[in-house]
């Protein structure tokens, strides 16, 4: 999520409907649109990866918990770093309904990964899940954001950095919005359609990405709430780049969550980092 975004945001509001858990409260929220937005597949590729690792895995840019609970469940110990005390605090209420043993796998921690501090810095696996990396959206902060997961990983270590193939995107915008999909909110069992579009590709190379949610309540009466943030989208040799001078190099890239050969024509770029020795 962009820093600065209040709690109160639309977006963090939302979160939890609009990218749901297979194994979320409502299970119609997780549908054909998911393998759209690049969720339908990314828990299972990060528990194969997570399972060759030992030691605890760092997250960051965690949001509500999807990643970080998943790999708990399975007995991973998990360090889950974001910015927003909004999100943090649905990732904790997510927590209630687990386990203790689940529970006391995972740390919370509220900073901004650009200036990433943490005692522990060997971490043997990162993760920046889901297009988090492009919720950062300058390039300077972007670059200090991995410099930082860098000076918190053991050599040798990898990051997995999910985000969208930028060559798939509108980079001219979108002329009207459109309705995205159709899904329960899971605060409080209403229906709700979100309508969204993108604007066109900026300067500095940001993207606005904007709409509305139309809410139903239990007695008919719709209500409608406008979001708008941005994010600045990446492209495959920038990226390279940018990982070069964090210390990393690109050890494997994927079109997927599949292990599916990276084409112009891939929705997604999941990307294999490891930090030189």
């Amino acid at each position: 999520m962009n820093a600065g975004i209040p709690d109160s945001h639309a977006s963090i509001y939302y979160y939890d409907s609009d990218y749901p858990s297979p194994d979320g409260k409502f299970a119609e929220n997780f549908d054909e649109v998911t393998t759209f937005q690049g969720l339908a597949f990314d828990l299972q590729r990060y528990l194969e990866i997570a399972s060759k690792v030992n030691g605890p895995i760092l997250e960051l840019c965690c949001g509500t918990g999807r990643v970080a609970i998943a790999l708990a469940r399975n007995s991973h110990n998990v360090v889950a770093v974001d910015l927003s005390s909004g999100m943090l605090a649905q990732f904790c209420s997510a927590l209630k309904s687990e386990s203790p043993e689940v529970a006391e796998r995972i740390a919370l921690i509220e900073q901004d990964i650009t200036t990433l501090s943490l005692s522990q810095r060997s971490f043997p696996l990162a993760i920046l899940a889901f297009n988090s990396l492009l919720c950062i959206t300058d390039f300077h902060a972007q670059c200090a954001a991995l410099k930082s997961i860098a000076n918190h990983m053991a050599p040798g270590g990898v990051l997995l950095i999910d985000v969208v193939n930028p060559l798939k995107l509108k980079l001219q915008g979108d002329s009207i919005p459109t309705p995205f999909f159709t899904r329960k909110n899971t605060h409080n069992g209403n229906t709700y359609t979100r309508f969204a579009m993108m604007g066109s590709i900026e300067v500095d190379q940001r993207q606005r990405l904007h709409g509305w949610y139309d809410e139903i309540d239990s007695e008919g009466v719709v209500r409608r709430t406008p979001y708008s943030l941005y994010w600045r989208p990446i492209f495959r040799f920038e990226l390279d780049l940018m990982l070069q001078q964090a210390g990393f190099s690109i050890a494997k890239i994927e079109g997927g969550h599949q292990q599916e050969p990276f084409t112009a024509e891939s929705p997604r770029m999941f990307i294999h980092a490891r930090l030189n020795i």
